[in-house]
């Protein structure tokens, strides 16, 4: 099986070093870079995925990703930067994950290797979860092969929800992906009253839409 290829942009070099190390380990070529200059110099291309840290000697990552995402290539962010607005801002600018130091680096590799699954359907643009399919490209649901007619900000949640399996994701977090700058007519009750609809529409998954109260929401891996 042919190895896939990662970029790690780290200025620290424990953390870079032992990524390399354990990665290496577990069948993936590993090239690294410190700088955005250094990115920049590098042969990007056959890159299959990116690990960017955000804070660097020379600048913000979040700038590199545009020619990225040219290139329709996934990146997980590394960084100490643990506040809300930073995550949202990765997401929302085409970050793929975003994983806060200290982490596990079991769990890193499991997380590469759900975004890699996920860009080898058509370049992620289908997400699975047993008989539900989420067409990104078309923004739409299948469910057994059937189109599941969603509106706009129910589709949003969903597609939030199918890339987050496992991981709760505050009130906060989903108005602000869902709805820009808090929309005037939003309310506390918007939210709650939006993913009731989903979880219907959903049918016998819906269910797996936790409410993780005094947090927010989880969808369950299906079992």
């Amino acid at each position: 099986m042919e190895k896939s290829k990662i970029l790690v942009l780290e200025d620290n070099k424990i953390i870079r070093e032992g990524i390399k190390e354990y990665l290496e380990e577990n069948n993936y070529i590993v090239e690294e870079v410190t700088t955005i200059e250094e990115f920049y110099n590098k042969f990007i291309d056959d890159i299959d995925i990116f690990l960017l840290d955000i804070n660097l000697p020379d600048g913000n990552a979040f700038n590199i990703v545009p020619k990225i995402k040219k290139n329709k290539k996934p990146i997980i962010f590394l960084t100490v930067r643990d506040e809300e607005e930073d995550i949202i801002n990765g997401l929302k600018i085409g970050g793929d994950d975003y994983i806060t130091k200290p982490f596990k680096l079991s769990i890193l590799k499991a997380r590469i290797e759900t975004v890699l699954r996920r860009y080898k359907n058509e370049n992620g643009r289908f997400i699975y979860y047993d008989k539900m399919v989420l067409d990104i490209e078309g923004t739409a649901l299948y469910i057994d092969g059937n189109e599941v007619e969603l509106r706009p900000k129910e589709y949003l949640l969903l597609e939030t929800f199918m890339k987050n399996i496992e991981k709760t994701l505050t009130r906060d977090f989903l108005m602000e992906i869902t709805w820009d700058n808090y929309e005037e007519f939003v309310n506390d009750n918007t939210l709650s009253v939006t993913i009731k609809r989903l979880r219907e529409k959903l049918e016998i998954y819906g269910k797996n839409i936790k409410t993780i109260r005094g947090l927010g929401y989880k969808l369950e891996s299906y079992k």
